[in-house]
């Protein structure tokens, strides 16, 4: 959906220049005059409203609203003909407030409206539609919305709202409650019974993840020695086969194997050694913190001590 609005926003934001309110608003309605002349008619209804937010005037909302409608946007002409007819004072003509009511009556047959309540000085926005002042009676096509509000103070509140066709939703607000920073306790320093049943789990840890490597160590060098097995069986083969048939090919393809039979026998062994001693080796203690008492003894006092 095309925005036709600036979302709210903090007050101290942007800092607003100082405008005359009467001069302003009427530079804003002859724009918006000459928009509408020119059909260029979402133009002219912002004009309309940027007049209105200068100085409140039913005939510039009620204007606005013949704009929103020629462009399409039954939303916003409704929100504006409730406008016009909410401003004091006189304002409109009979004919013009009886039309007002006959279109809004029109247009809310088709559309959801959603009634806002919040205290004073609260300001409430539909999706990006024009930002009014509360208490508000909003308009928007059926289907799920954002309600964003705000109050003098405080963040921006958004609500999401399910409008239905020709029924009216009620909203409610209430400044957001104040939140404080959450006290953060210091942790407890471990005693020294944490401290030593910590030291044991480590300690524990450890010799389990010893035990698993040496098992695994321990695999690798059986296999190698199972390897050496194979290649001594073909080594002998080869042995014979070149004492029955010498030949230089013969020869250096026995050696190989009687090589690679030393190699795979010795690499085994060692992998099998160190797989046993990793799993057998004793762990060591684990140390706890020095620890020193005074007793009292007939003579004097005794020194008493762990280290």
């Amino acid at each position: 959906m095309t925005s036709y609005a600036a979302p709210l926003r903090a007050a101290d934001d942007v800092p607003q220049a100082v405008v005359d309110p009467a001069q302003e608003a009427r530079q804003q309605y002859q724009a918006g005059m000459q928009a509408y002349q020119a059909k260029r008619f979402v133009e002219a209804a912002l004009h309309f409203e940027a007049a209105a937010a200068q100085k409140a005037h039913a005939v510039t909302l009620y204007t606005a609203a013949l704009a929103w409608e020629q462009a399409n946007r039954p939303d916003r002409a409704a929100d504006d003909f409730v406008r016009a007819l909410d401003v004091p004072g006189p304002g409109l003509s009979a004919a013009q407030t009886q039309n007002a009511h006959d279109r809004l009556a029109t247009l809310e047959k088709t559309m959801g409206t959603v009634d806002v309540i919040a205290p004073d000085a609260w300001h409430v926005q539909i999706d990006s539609n024009s930002e009014v002042t509360t208490p508000a009676h909003l308009h928007a096509l059926p289907g799920v919305h954002v309600l964003a509000a705000q109050g003098p103070t405080g963040p921006v509140q958004h609500r999401d709202v399910t409008l239905e066709a020709g029924k009216t939703a009620h909203v409610e607000l209430t400044p957001a409650p104040a939140t404080s920073a959450p006290e953060i306790k210091p942790e407890a320093a471990p005693t020294t019974t944490e401290s030593d049943a910590a030291a044991r789990a480590h300690a524990s840890d450890r010799l389990e993840l010893r035990r698993v490597i040496g098992v695994g160590v321990g695999g690798v060098g059986i296999g190698g020695l199972l390897a050496g097995v194979v290649l001594g069986s073909s080594a002998l083969s080869a042995r014979d086969a070149f004492n029955a048939a010498p030949s230089r090919a013969g020869y250096d393809h026995a050696n190989a194997l009687a090589t690679w039979t030393d190699v795979a026998f010795i690499a085994g062994g060692v992998c099998v050694a160190a797989g046993v001693a990793l799993v057998l080796w004793p762990s060591p203690k684990p140390t706890s913190e020095p620890t020193v008492s005074l007793v009292p003894t007939p003579t004097g006092a005794l020194v008493r001590g762990v280290f």
